[in-house]
């Protein structure tokens, strides 16, 4: 009888220990939400993912300036603030673009491999929802933004819309994270597509797969450029929900990650 205790004692230290394990993994996992694909490749980590102070303060105004961001490496990408007035180095080129043909959407033009996996789960989401996307544009580099910049001075002059397009080295397109969607199979994109299927489904749902509104309607002071409800940055499933839950801009959020950084 009791060597037959002395074998199952150890069994039963053995056994606790482990379902009080698989009861907090659960409890994790049921508090943290299922968030699906691509997540746990792209989840950024709280100690250094921006998030909202308790009192946020404004940004400053949106004048032009040529200071460089304070995060600007590769590994910042979820932090770095790209405005009129900060922006990139002329020789930042994220070393691991890749097509977005890889994400299952048409078209040559690429962004960081760390995207793919969050915009395949977006862009199936979107299809099954009876609003497929596609993308307008994405990764764009330093000499690409000034020829885009330059032609919309040829075209408007410089008091017309070229006052709208960022500079080179003040486009969040630079960063390699950055996508303008349209609707699947469409030419182009205007201010309208917020009202049309897939860009209704956009503004609501692509936060769930790590991707912010960059300028969102009237809040141009705060983000320093006009409305484009097609222009969404990657920041990853969980700073996405954190900033999509401040009710602030990402320029907001971002600012008070730049005034800590900044020496």
């Amino acid at each position: 009888m009791r060597s037959d205790v002395r074998r199952r004692v150890p069994f039963a230290w053995v056994i606790g220990p482990l379902a009080v394990l698989l009861v907090a993994v659960l409890i994790v996992r049921w508090a943290g939400g299922d968030a699906g694909p691509g997540a746990a490749a792209t989840r950024s980590s709280p100690s250094t993912s921006p998030s909202p102070s308790p009192t946020p303060q404004r940004p400053p105004a949106c004048t032009d300036g040529k200071t460089l961001a304070a995060a600007r490496t590769y590994g910042d990408w979820s932090k770095t603030l790209v405005d009129t007035r900060f922006r990139l180095p002329a020789t930042y080129v994220p070393p691991d673009l890749v097509p977005v043909s890889q994400a299952g959407l048409s078209g040559t033009v690429e962004v960081r491999s760390l995207v793919i996996p969050d915009l395949t789960a977006l862009g199936a989401a979107a299809a099954a929802a009876g609003a497929p996307v596609d993308v307008e544009a994405a990764y764009r580099s330093w000499a690409d933004q000034q020829s885009l910049y330059e032609r919309r001075l040829q075209e408007f002059g410089p008091t017309g819309p070229a006052t709208r397009t960022a500079r080179p080295g003040h486009s969040e397109h630079q960063l390699g994270t950055t996508v303008d969607f349209k609707t699947k199979g469409a030419l182009d994109v205007s201010t309208k597509w917020a009202s049309s299927r897939a860009g209704a489904w956009m503004q609501a749902n692509a936060w769930r797969f790590g991707f912010v509104l960059s300028y969102p309607s009237g809040q141009d002071a705060l983000t320093c450029y006009p409305y484009e409800p097609w222009h969404f940055r990657y920041f990853g499933r969980v700073v996405a929900s954190i900033i999509h839950a401040s009710g602030l801009t990402s320029r907001q959020v971002l600012w008070d990650e730049e005034r800590t950084a900044s020496p």
